[in-house]
């Protein structure tokens, strides 16, 4: 602007008019004030881009994802897919060879407790289709974090690891745990663990969180438990105490009924406990699925409730899990779930 003020003084008789005197004085005040109008028509616009952007970054931040809808996450992922008509087809990994829980039979089929759970499921919730696909459980978390599957229903105990990575829903099952110990010494409350060595288990494995969710209801039992980062196979477990190597096995029943199918003999010189406690078994979500983990939730609750899950739990574990959760005080309050607790296991 001030090359074109300069060019057109030096030239101001070019149209052969008249030019006041006062021309370059009225031209510059003209110039400034057109400046002025363009700084502030400038940052007008700017002010209401920035409150037009707060307004609906606001509406894009609620909790409730209203931009993708109640039903899905405010993370699109392959596990869950959009079928555009207001449902969702929701891809599970079912890990095999987990009998009773998840297998296949001679035939190929998806059979076993969690299964039919996830069947059950299925019925329940109108929009969401479920697609099972078979995977190993050392490909499984892997997948269901890269949202590849939406989640996965084996028999999946509540450890620290899950807990950080994934969405877990409320208890789908249980897993009842007992003391296996030398016949003489016949364990049959974790009071009696009192000065005793435990077959060694990860610190990560679900067998070793209930162990130390009780170690927290008895904070005067003293046991001993080597460390160690390797699982120990059953077999070898048993034997270990058998032997005198250890006092005793915290596992489970159904464990130990598999081994002495194949070793009977262990019957002579082994005892089993009732159950001391249960542990929670629960869905792994991906964990931006929370609109779809509260939907599970709901419909676990109704399936509790309406005695789904109890006849399931008689049909394919050969007892109801969820009495014993009960009687053993670990039972989850189904009557009192609310969404405000669906983290439940961050305690």
């Amino acid at each position: 602007m001030g090359d074109f003020n300069k060019k057109e003084s030096e030239s101001l008789d070019f149209t052969g008019l008249k030019i006041p005197r006062d021309y370059l004085k009225q031209k510059e005040d003209t110039l400034m004030r057109k400046r002025v109008f363009v700084r502030k028509a400038i940052t007008t616009f700017l002010v209401m881009a920035m409150v037009i952007g707060c307004l609906s970054g606001c509406g894009k931040g609620s909790g409730n994802d209203s931009s993708t809808g109640s039903k899905s996450s405010s993370k699109s992922i392959a596990g869950l897919k959009d079928n555009g008509d207001g449902t969702y087809t929701v891809t599970v990994a079912v890990l095999d060879a987990m009998a009773p829980y998840t297998y296949t039979d001679e035939k190929g089929q998806f059979q076993g407790y969690d299964y039919e759970y996830m069947k059950a499921l299925d019925e329940k919730l109108e929009d969401y289709k479920f697609e099972y696909v078979a995977a190993s459980a050392d490909a499984a978390p892997a997948a269901i974090q890269a949202g590849t599957y939406a989640m996965s229903v084996s028999a999946h105990f509540v450890t620290p690891a899950r807990a950080e990575n994934y969405l877990l829903s409320i208890p789908e099952s249980y897993y009842p745990i007992n003391l296996i110990s030398r016949k003489e010494d016949s364990f049959t409350k974790f009071e009696d663990l009192d000065g005793k060595s435990l077959v060694p288990n990860p610190p990560n494995d679900g067998l070793s969180v209930a162990l130390s969710d009780m170690a927290k209801q008895y904070p005067d039992v003293k046991y001993k438990q080597d460390p160690t980062s390797e699982y120990i196979p059953y077999l070898d477990g048993v034997q270990a105490v058998i032997k005198g190597q250890y006092d005793c096995w915290f596992g489970g029943e159904s464990m130990y009924k598999d081994l002495l199918n194949s070793k009977p003999e262990l019957k002579d010189t082994t005892f089993c406990s009732d159950p001391i406690t249960a542990a929670a078994c629960v869905c792994v979500i991906n964990k931006s699925l929370t609109d779809f983990r509260e939907a599970v939730n709901e419909a676990t609750v109704e399936l509790y409730k309406d005695g789904t899950l109890k006849k399931l739990s008689e049909e394919y574990l050969g007892a109801d899990y969820f009495e014993t959760a009960k009687d053993t005080d670990s039972l989850f309050d189904y009557d009192g779930y609310t969404a405000e607790n669906a983290n439940w296991y961050e305690k």
